[in-house]
């Protein structure tokens, strides 16, 4: 294999460079409907557009790897396209949504199942949120949201079969309130974990995951999990579990409240109330809403039935899952999903045909300590020691330079286990110079070749994605082919002011009503990797200071 020198923001390793250009694709990324609405998750890709990339670098009957699997679209999307799919990662919920996405079941079964458990719970569940119906005053009336604030019940949103009333709002009364703090029964078991102490995603030291629910929400959980778990065929229970974990958020404290007024001819209408949802990070809003966690359940039931029909629709039936890559190799289709981490592959020198993967990016998202709620509930045991991340908490040591060694090794593992002369996709997205750095310092000096860099933007964007500063709000998408000889063009990183000054201002002039600082760092990263140059992007903000002016979330050129 070719020795390559690391790449520094001074130095010019030799890498291949005569690589394709890539703008905005033609088609628009798509909603996360389906398949992909079942269950939560963060980063994911939009599915639309990642199976064109399988489509461009693999053939049917090929095995396409995702070492990152996450939510499961590289998988899903390749055993539907007719390949052979792999999919790893360290995270058990993201190993569990994928297997939802691509695993048939029993339609029928699932919705007598869910009879079923409706007959054993919901009066149980309905019970801990009796109330009187501010309508006609009978005492069976429900309390579907609570709305809280300062740890004070505001109001109850009630539902009544009585006088057929979907939604009546009240103030609490005394037993409302009691109802809701002390619950007549104990929960029958929940997670004593505590959250892993880091600032960034406010888990506050001491904080359990039973400390983001009320202790009424504690007791329907557990009653409703342990229903579940008594549900005798396996595969109908997964999906139920399966189930329970998506509905978890909503049924927390991390239910924020949206508050609209409008306008309707020319007066003010009084204010509306909505319901939020959880966003991201352990963070518990003081004015938040208590859902009914029945009602919790059987909306996200809908979405996960919605979610199966569609596998049953458009994953082949002879799709099976396999236990090992030698199975899967021996097939003609099928699909092999395994926990564990991407230094460390059981796969084959020179086996996969094509790899699309979605690494974390350093800081952004510490998928572990995310999912800790979803993993507690379920009891899945995962690895903390050997996640690819940079993490705030303290305790865990995963700082930089663990992150990149590890991001490192998992790019060795990868170029030991694609064809030579294939091709691997990578999506990334960070702002910090040092991160981009070690992901181009792993590609080249394994001997990967760029061929294509892209920008591929999100179906739906997150709130990390759109409020941190200057974030970037689209993924950058790195195609190499694996090559065994040496490359004969270089990247540089290109530290002239002047430069940087040039292209910032053509840029700007061309765009007369400004552009917002994740469209100029699309362009200069773009452009710059075509031309075999990388820009500091501290650098970049600097310059924009210093050329630009914003307005309205926009950067504009300033005048002479």
């Amino acid at each position: 294999m070719t020795t390559v020198r690391q790449l520094t923001f001074l130095e010019t390793p030799e890498i291949n460079t005569s690589f394709k250009l890539r703008g905005r694709r033609d088609e628009r990324p798509q909603t996360y409907t389906g398949i992909y609405a079942m269950h939560k998750y963060w980063s994911k890709k939009p599915f639309n557009l990642v199976s064109q990339y399988i489509e461009r670098f693999s053939r049917q009957g090929e095995i396409v790897l995702d070492a990152f699997v996450g939510s499961g679209v590289t998988l899903v999307e390749s055993v539907r396209l007719g390949r052979r799919a792999i999919g790893i990662d360290i995270n058990p919920i993201a190993v569990l949504s994928t297997r939802m996405g691509v695993t048939h079941v029993d339609l029928p079964k699932l919705r007598a199942t869910f009879i079923w458990l409706r007959s054993q719970v919901e009066g149980k569940i309905n019970q801990l949120y009796r109330t009187q119906c501010p309508k006609c005053g009978s005492s069976d009336a429900i309390a579907t949201h609570i709305l809280w604030n300062n740890e004070q019940i505001v109001e109850i949103w009630t539902a009544c079969e009585a006088c057929r009333t979907d939604k009546c709002v009240k103030l609490p009364s005394e037993n409302d309130i009691q109802l809701a703090l002390e619950p007549e029964c104990e929960p029958r078991w929940y997670p004593q974990v505590e959250l892993v102490e880091n600032s960034r995603i406010n888990a506050k030291p001491g904080t359990r995951i039973s400390d983001l629910f009320t202790p009424r929400a504690l007791v329907a959980l557990s009653i409703l999990l342990e229903e579940i778990r008594h549900i005798p065929d396996v595969e109908i229970r997964q999906v139920m579990e399966f189930c329970f974990s998506a509905a978890l958020p909503q049924a927390s404290n991390m239910v924020f409240v949206i508050r609209r007024r409008g306008k309707a001819n020319g007066q003010s209408e009084s204010e509306t109330l909505e319901v939020g949802s959880w966003v991201i990070g352990y963070w518990m809003p003081t004015e938040h809403f208590e859902i009914n966690v029945w009602r919790c359940f059987e909306n996200r039931f809908r979405r996960i039935l919605k979610g199966k029909q569609e596998v049953n629709q458009v994953i082949p039936v002879g799709a099976k899952e396999w236990t090992s890559f030698e199975e899967l190799n021996n097939a003609q289709q099928g699909y092999w999903i395994s926990q564990g981490t991407a230094t460390h592959l059981a796969i084959p020198d020179e086996s996969v045909d094509y790899i699309f993967v979605d690494p974390p990016h350093g800081n952004r998202i510490p998928y572990l300590e995310l999912s800790l709620m979803w993993n507690a509930w379920l009891g899945l045991d995962f690895d903390w020691e050997n996640e690819i991340v940079v993490s705030e908490a303290r305790g865990r040591q995963k700082n930089a330079w663990d992150y990149r060694r590890r991001l490192k090794d998992a790019f060795g593992e990868l170029w030991r286990v694609l064809r030579t002369d294939r091709h691997i996709s990578i999506a990334f997205n960070s702002l910090d110079d040092e991160d981009w750095l070690a992901l181009l310092n792993s590609l080249f000096a394994w001997g990967f070749e760029l061929v294509e860099i892209a920008a591929l933007e999100y179906s739906a964007r997150s709130v990390v994605q759109d409020t941190r500063r200057n974030a970037l709000k689209t993924d950058f998408v790195m195609t190499c082919r694996k090559v065994l000889s040496g490359c004969s063009r270089k990247i540089q990183c290109e530290d002239s002011q002047i430069e940087l000054e040039r292209r910032i201002r053509d840029y700007l002039a061309r765009h007369e009503d400004g552009a917002e600082t994740y469209e100029i760092l699309n362009h200069l990263m773009i452009g710059g990797l075509s031309d075999g140059v990388i820009f500091r992007i501290s650098r970049v903000m600097e310059m924009l200071e210093m050329l630009a002016f914003p307005k309205r979330g926009r950067w504009h050129l300033k005048t002479a």
